[in-house]
């Protein structure tokens, strides 16, 4: 038993010296500014800013294009707002005026909620305003820091209202670095009020834009996809490395030992250990 608490004494007589090797080990790689390397990934849309602005002139309740005009254009541009979650959009309704139906905005529902509560009966100026439609649509637009940014017009007819000529209009949008996608809604046959392109195939040639018609949902709906596809939004991957300063555990390790060896040299425990 004796031999026994010998070897015991004689293993723990080296306890004093790891305490102490320990510690000017710790204080070594403290100073020595050791630090963890965190790896980051940051997954960051490229978006546009864009505007679309709607005629809701009486012209577009026309039924040529089942069930309506504007019917059909609201439910494609709905459908259209829901893929373009990373982008920043304003909405303009427009007739013998403009109407900012909602300042530029990423929140999608707000957009599809505002879009859904447009009416011919918004706005009471007759006619069809696509000069100062296009240029609430550069205001929207023109202080935005993003280099990538469009307008989308939606009518039936040729301008007969407002202030501001499409032309100077579409000037301006080219000094802004803003291209205007112009739609024509109505069917080829016939009718009551009919399409009128000549404006909107200009407006859309001035501006480096491309002109489109739309005949029915379905072709509407065609057109939406081609601009979706054209104007697709790029997602950037950032990665950096973020580096974690360990000094202070080594410190506080150091600073423990201390302490244990002090408490070893000054107790009973030392004494024990020296017999």
């Amino acid at each position: 038993m004796p031999l026994k608490q010998n070897r015991i004494t004689r293993i723990l007589s080296f306890v004093p010296d790891v305490v102490q090797w320990m510690l000017l080990t710790s204080l070594i790689l403290a100073l020595a500014g050791p630090y963890k390397i965190n790896s980051k990934i940051k997954i960051q849309p490229d978006g546009i800013d864009m505007a679309l602005a709607i005629d809701i002139s009486s012209s577009m309740l026309n039924r040529d294009v089942n069930p309506s005009r504007l019917v059909v254009a609201k439910q494609v541009a709905t459908n259209f707002i829901k893929q373009r979650r990373n982008d920043f959009i304003a909405l303009i309704a427009f007739a013998g005026a403009p109407y900012l139906a909602s300042p530029i905005t990423n929140d999608s529902s707000y957009l599809k909620q505002a879009l859904s509560g447009l009416d011919s009966k918004l706005i009471k100026e007759e006619g069809t305003a696509l000069g100062d439609a296009l240029g609430m649509c550069i205001n929207q637009l023109r202080d935005s820091p993003n280099p990538k940014k469009i307008s989308i017009l939606i009518s039936d007819g040729n301008n007969t209202a407002g202030n501001l000529d499409p032309l100077t209009s579409t000037e301006l949008s080219k000094t802004f670095g803003i291209k205007v996608y112009t739609i024509a809604v109505g069917s080829l046959k016939p009718s009551l009020d009919p399409v009128d392109e000549s404006t909107l195939r200009l407006i859309a040639e001035k501006s480096n834009g491309r002109f489109y018609r739309a005949t029915d949902q379905k072709s509407l709906r065609a057109i939406f996809e081609e601009i979706n596809q054209q104007e697709s939004t790029k997602v950037k991957e950032i990665r950096w490395e973020e580096h974690i300063d360990q000094s202070k555990f080594f410190f506080d390790f150091a600073f423990m030992l201390f302490f244990v060896g002090l408490f070893l040299k000054l107790s009973s425990v030392n004494n024990i250990l020296e017999d």
